[in-house]
């Protein structure tokens, strides 16, 4: 691929990846204010817990094809034997996973008592997990075509809000939110598998027992990676669901449901298109990618920063005019994590894109799991005395020791991924129209 067609490319896939931001973070925001304010803090606490235990068996069944599959793609996109091998044994290993999780998803709902005690809403909280078999937006991202996953998600989120606002008119209806988002994101995926399976040609190849294990296996470093930073973003949810009663993960939910949607719009656009780009950059030169690296950071911080003196100057108001007053509480939660956008879009570069393109999984691992092991050993000391607050504090604490620990073993390694020079306020303004002009035009 030329230079010219591969920066249009770029600029396409951040384009697309910005649709699917606005797709999944921005149009619950049309139909969030006027459920939470129909269900209340209690029944809304109700579904962010059962959607908290959900997240492990999605995440199980996704495992790290994400990362792992698209980069076995990604090096050779045209090669279509290696297409249909590297196809046949992602869905193979899914469909192992998909039975799996399901026996133990059966086991567990009649063992724990919050789950039996909320059995409808776990159900058909699951459904998403089918969802997730189908689901193959890292083909999409490997072949560079991600104008599709934003299509998709795009119909997914649209027929959801529309639905639901629909459907949702008293309290006892918030049983039909996680049951309408897992039927339509079924739909969808299985449309969205169809779709690629014949626009890619895909031939299926017969992948042996075997084989199966041996892909977790060789994936598994990423993939306990992706639970270790679960432990710290989404397990707190659940803690606090098991030891506080359900208006507390409500408050907490909509403080932090905010918090990603900021997050999500502001930085992971320019993540995941940057991600294969970052990535070709270290393989044919190490020092060009760190370069690419110290220049995207000052960028990164002006626009989350900016975000950050937003969200304290005005949060309270944001959570009174998008949830009601019943969610007032939730006002604290969000200002505690102002910060996280910022800090988590900087150990993501640092992570993400500089770590796993340098071949340093094993440190990226046992930063991320040492910060979740921080994490949960903090909420279950802490959250049954202080509840809800200590549970954001203890996210944004744990952040902060993994982007301290990720820059300083960097710094140990020689890599540099911070350079003054790009913070300079001319320099940075340069590199702004510089950047634009080579990455953002054809």
């Amino acid at each position: 691929m030329d230079a010219g067609k591969s920066k249009k490319q770029l600029t396409k896939n951040i384009f697309s990846l910005t649709v699917v931001q606005i797709a999944t973070y921005v149009l619950p925001l049309i139909s969030v204010p006027v459920i939470s304010r129909i269900i209340g803090p209690g029944k809304y606490g109700i579904i962010n817990f059962a959607a908290a235990y959900i997240v492990y068996f999605n995440l199980l069944i996704s495992y790290s094809f994400d990362f792992t599959a698209t980069r076995k793609i990604a090096r050779d996109p045209d090669n279509e034997e290696n297409r249909n091998v590297v196809f046949s044994e992602v869905f193979y290993t899914q469909c192992l996973l998909f039975v799996f999780a399901a026996i133990v998803f059966i086991i567990l709902l009649y063992i724990v008592p919050e789950l039996r005690a909320n059995k409808t809403i776990v159900v058909y909280s699951f459904f998403v997990c089918v969802a997730a078999l189908f689901t193959q937006n890292w083909l999409f991202q490997a072949m560079q075509d991600l104008s599709k996953v934003a299509l998709f998600n795009m119909i997914s989120r649209l027929l959801f809000t529309i639905s639901i606002l629909i459907v949702v008119r008293k309290n006892d209806d918030y049983i039909w939110q996680p049951f309408l988002i897992g039927v339509i994101q079924t739909g969808v995926a299985i449309w969205s598998f169809i779709w690629a399976f014949k626009k890619y040609k895909i031939k299926w190849v017969k992948i042996s027992l075997m084989r199966c294990w041996l892909v977790l296996w060789e994936d598994r470093i990423m993939f306990f990676s992706l639970v270790v930073v679960n432990l710290y973003t989404t397990t707190n949810i659940f803690i606090l669901g098991l030891y506080q009663n359900s208006k507390e993960v409500g408050f907490y939910t909509a403080g932090q449901r905010l918090i990603v949607i900021v997050q999500s719009i502001l930085t992971m656009p320019f993540s995941q298109a940057f991600y294969p780009f970052i990535g070709k950059a270290f393989g044919n030169n190490r020092s060009d990618g760190i370069v690419i690296v110290q220049k995207l950071i000052p960028l990164i911080m002006v626009f989350t920063g900016m975000a950050v003196i937003c969200i304290l100057l005005f949060g309270h108001y944001v959570i009174r005019l998008f949830y009601g007053n019943s969610f007032e509480p939730a006002s604290t939660v969000f200002k505690i994590l102002a910060f996280i956008p910022l800090i988590s879009a900087l150990s993501n570069i640092l992570g993400i894109h500089v770590m796993l393109n340098l071949g340093m999984d094993k440190y990226f691992f046992r930063i991320t799991a040492c910060g979740a092991v921080i994490s949960v050993v903090m909420n279950i000391l802490t959250i049954r005395r202080w509840g809800y607050l200590e549970t954001a504090a203890n996210w944004l604490i744990t952040e902060i020791f993994i982007l301290a620990s990720m820059f300083f073993v960097l710094r140990m390694k020689g890599i540099h991924t911070i350079n003054l020079k790009y913070f300079k306020q001319n320099l940075l303004r340069e590199y702004v129209i510089n950047f634009k002009g080579k990455y953002f035009k054809n």
